[in-house]
């Protein structure tokens, strides 16, 4: 049962922070959270050798957004002068930015293309393996990326934006050890908001969640950001602050965020969990609606069919899992390795038997603290709790207090009748994040109820 959280899912946080800084290092491109627009196709000068990067599909609204605005001037530029390397690389760039802002996977092919036009202009350039780097960690590709990053650390040992690949790329391989060594290396390059969202992640993971709240207030106050990126901080910043027990203050980072952007979908979705810790689920669906429809995440529309449950309003909740389904199967389409999201969607709202299948492959092709959850999750679903036992043990591993993993640990534990660790576990999700999904907290309610003294 997914919840809003910006630090999972399709587009998890440090592939979007990875967009969001890998874009700023080598454009001016200004991001903002608007609503997806197509740009105008455009074509080489003929005998020039190189191609430009194709445009995203037209039929789209006009451009709105400063990001999109940037697209069409780069791809004019780059039509003009198909052999100018920056415009190239620079145009890979901004599409990953407007894939952080829309959601939409099918703007990772013309930003490959771009890409790829560009490393073959200037093969030296670190900058452009960054942005492959970047594209690859979007697209789940992750031990791609993290060859990417070396071979970018290796032309240029001190840009912090190779580093950053590669410790990003670590972490969804599950080679915890390695990111923090990593990010340690990066820290002394630059104590920018780059280095200090990553540091505030991999203390998170580990349940060090005041290491993390520190170094995530640090980056809000980076100095110089662009408004959509500077109510990104402010989201994950509030999202740290609902873990730490701080809803007030978590509400203030969210609705700051909201008034620098105010179609700001994180905040948005961070303010339904608000809504959903505090019983107000009409409220709640409000906020996802908005955010769903703004970024039509999957991870969005899943917790908004969780909370119409939740609400009992049945048939609004098949729809969304219904939209769900199809919004995963978009991004598996664009060429997004699902595993790991897909099969946490069947284990809760489909077929357990395939969440297993896709749980297992997620975990042999990277043993993450998250897929051993989704393999206990899919393994308890099937009431095979005991099989789900050091599956659960591997996703605590690192002591997170992530929420949803403390609330399946408790839920098999439950089913195994371990009182103690049950109640430990599910006490602590609810503490922890009272919404972190509607249907979820509710069901470690019941489970707790039940639960001897």
């Amino acid at each position: 049962m997914p919840s809003p959280d910006t630090r999972r899912g399709l587009l998890p946080a440090a592939v979007l922070i990875g967009a969001m800084l890998v874009a700023g290092c080598a454009s001016n491109v200004t991001p903002s959270a608007a609503p997806a627009s197509s740009a105008a196709a455009t074509s080489p000068p003929p005998g020039s050798g190189v191609t430009p990067a194709p445009s995203p599909p037209s039929g789209s609204p006009a451009p709105t957004s400063p990001t999109q605005t940037e697209i069409e001037r780069l791809l004019a530029a780059v039509a003009a002068n198909p052999d100018d390397a920056d415009s190239q690389r620079d145009l890979g760039f901004a599409l990953l930015q407007r894939v952080r802002e829309t959601a939409d996977p099918s703007l990772y092919e013309p930003a490959a293309a771009a890409f790829e036009a560009a490393r073959m202009l200037a093969p030296d350039d670190a900058l452009v393996l960054v942005g492959i780097g970047g594209l690859q960690l979007g697209k789940h590709e992750f031990a791609d990326a993290l060859e990417s990053g070396r071979q970018a650390a290796e032309l240029s040992p001190t840009l912090a934006a190779a580093r950053a690949v590669i410790v990003d790329a670590l972490v969804e391989l599950g080679r915890y050890d390695e990111a923090d060594a990593e990010a340690a290396e990066m820290f002394a390059l630059s104590t920018d908001l780059s280095t200090l969202a990553r540091v505030s992640y991999l203390a998170e993971l580990r349940g060090k969640l005041d290491i993390a709240l520190s170094a995530m207030r640090l980056a809000a106050e980076s100095p110089g950001l662009a408004p959509e990126n500077t109510a990104y901080v402010q989201a994950l910043l509030g999202n740290l602050l609902v873990y730490s027990g701080e809803p007030a203050s978590a509400s203030d980072a969210y609705r700051a965020a909201l008034d620098l952007v105010p179609a700001h979908a994180p905040s948005l979705a961070g303010q339904a969990r608000l809504a959903v810790g505090a019983g107000k689920l009409d409220e709640a669906i409000e906020f996802l609606e908005r955010a769903s429809e703004i970024v039509p995440l999957p991870e969005y529309v899943i917790a908004l069919g969780d909370t119409q449950d939740a609400a009992g309003r049945a048939e609004d909740a098949r729809r969304s899992f219904a939209l769900a389904r199809a919004e995963i199967q978009l991004f598996e389409a664009s060429g997004v390795v699902v595993d790991l999201d897909l099969a946490l969607f069947e284990a809760d709202h489909g077929d357990p038997g395939r969440a297993l299948s896709l749980a297992q492959a997620a975990r042999d092709a990277a043993p993450t603290v998250r897929a051993a959850d989704a393999l206990a999750w899919a393994l308890h679903r099937l009431g095979r709790d005991a099989e789900a036992t050091p599956y659960v043990d591997e996703a605590l591993r690192l002591g997170s207090r992530d929420p949803l993993l403390r609330y399946h640990a408790g839920a098999v534990e439950a089913a195994l009748g371990e009182a103690s660790a049950a109640r430990r576990d599910l006490e602590l999700a609810l503490q922890t994040d009272p919404g972190f999904s509607a249907t979820g907290a509710r069901e470690a309610r019941r489970l707790l109820a039940t639960l001897p003294d």
